[in-house]
């Protein structure tokens, strides 16, 4: 906050909403957008409707085909708070990844210049944002979670991030500070022997058709959404399966070992396997995909979340060794961590590990459609402009106080009087050159004999200055 402690603030919001609906995507470089410009010094609510933002005093005011984007708490004088809540610890599923979209995302983008064909301008003033465990990444359509962080120099403080010292940045350290994981990416599966009310003759493996059950090694278990005699796979069946669908590949340094399989799915029912899975009593979790995880070296894990093309569940895992060297992330072959999208601009993003502090960060290189971190708790706004998305809407919010309020105010109200004015003009511009072609047209079309008149008439019309030479020099 301001030094004068005694002075008050308003909320000022600005958004821009890409109109077309696409994967929940904003398009930087489009200028096909409807925007919203609002000064707030309430608690309040922000809707969409199409491309249309609008603003309500609570969410009882939704209307039909309108959607919640996000709630505006004022509790307390000068403290303004950005709410939209966040699941916590949840099994992954389509719908919920889905609706990750319409969370609050923080930017990664600093790029001052406009583009050719855009009059976008993004100023989050923080390069890189310093990655913790359970950080959710969106790079174009496609999400990842940080499943894991293997940095022992960090004495287990992943959620610490370097202390910012620039007054002009933001406070992204403070962003996901102690927060829950939005997902659980173990498993709570049974095994055959959980199940009572089925016969012994019917818990049969859909694959081997043995009813073996070894709870440690091999168990039976059910893990999608198949009934009957087609509930049961044994681990290691389905592991095998999912091993003749894998691809492992690596990138030119050695650094990165991405894990993909197409369709990681129940062939029957198609619904997504997990990746690990646990059982009642057993510790240990049950891992479908083998990760060769580097011995002796810092990494990290990154898993996407599910992607559905073609009814078929789309998993990756990247594995990736931490050294000095950066890596680019991007659709591009060059890229170290390939990310095989549309949506993925060539060159994305890279991340940079620093072996002395053990920070490991990501920084967006002026990618399309921008590099985003979930924000998992409410945001609390501030005087520095912060720059956020929530799907197809582009936001910024900052504080102001009443003295540039006020000014803010005169000076759009000059804009728009300058604007009025200038429109005044051109309308009178118009009007005189359709009075002055109505004229000519009835020049042409007077007898031969009234010639000397006609040109009489179009002296005393250049004299008025309804003649093309004036108009022209208006323009």
């Amino acid at each position: 906050m301001s030094d004068a402690q005694n002075e008050n603030f308003v909320l000022s919001l600005y958004t821009k909403t890409w109109v077309r609906d696409s994967h929940g995507l904003f398009d930087y470089e489009s200028n096909q957008t409807k925007y919203l410009n609002a000064i707030l010094a309430e608690s309040i609510c922000i809707g969409r409707k199409k491309h249309q933002i609008t603003t309500l005093h609570n969410s009882n005011e939704l209307k039909e085909g309108e959607e919640l984007l996000f709630n505006v708490r004022h509790p307390e004088p000068n403290l303004y708070i950005l709410d939209n809540e966040v699941p916590v610890r949840v099994q992954p599923n389509q719908e919920n990844i889905n609706d990750l979209s319409n969370k609050i995302w923080y930017i990664l983008k600093n790029d001052p210049f406009k583009s050719n064909n855009s009059n976008q301008v993004v100023l989050n003033t923080n390069d890189d944002y310093y990655l913790c465990q359970n950080d959710v990444i969106k790079l174009g359509r496609v999400k990842y979670s940080l499943n894991e962080i293997n940095i022992p120099s960090r004495n287990n403080n992943i959620d610490r991030a370097p202390a910012i010292n620039d007054i002009k940045k933001y406070d992204i350290d403070d962003l996901n500070k102690n927060t829950e994981p939005v997902f659980d990416f173990i498993f709570q599966a049974k095994d055959s022997s959980e199940y009572n009310d089925i016969p012994d003759d019917e818990r049969l493996c859909k694959i081997c058709y043995s009813s073996e059950n070894d709870r440690i090694n091999n168990p039976l278990v059910h893990l999608c959404n198949c009934n009957g005699g087609l509930r049961f796979s044994h681990f290691m069946c389905i592991k095998r399966w999912m091993e003749t669908k894998l691809q492992i590949k690596q990138n030119d340094k050695n650094t990165v070992r991405s894990y993909s399989i197409k369709s990681f799915n129940c062939e029957i029912c198609k619904t997504p396997y997990p990746f690990k899975f646990k059982l009642n009593g057993i510790e240990k979790p049950f891992e479908l995909i083998s990760l060769e995880k580097p011995l002796g070296c810092d990494y990290i894990v990154l898993e996407s979340l599910n992607q559905v093309k073609d009814n078929c569940n789309i998993k990756t895992i990247h594995v990736i060794q931490l050294n000095n060297d950066e890596l680019i992330i991007g659709r591009g072959h060059e890229s170290d961590i390939r990310v095989n999208d549309i949506s993925v601009s060539r060159n994305h993003a890279k991340l940079k590990y620093n072996t002395e502090d053990g920070t490991l960060l990501i920084r967006d290189l002026k990618s399309k459609f921008g590099t985003l971190i979930l924000i998992k708790k409410p945001l609390v706004i501030k005087e520095k402009k912060i720059h956020l998305q929530i799907g197809r809407t582009y936001i910024e919010g900052w504080l102001m106080t009443m003295e540039e309020f006020e000014k803010l105010k005169k000076e759009k109200k000059n804009k728009a009087l300058n604007k009025q004015q200038h429109q005044n003009q051109q309308q009178h511009q118009y009007q005189q050159q359709h009075e002055y072609q109505q004229h000519q047209f009835q020049q042409q079309n007077q007898p031969m004999n009234q010639e000397q008149n006609l040109d009489n008439n179009a002296m005393d019309l250049e004299d008025k200055n309804f003649g093309p030479k004036t108009f022209y020099q208006n323009q």
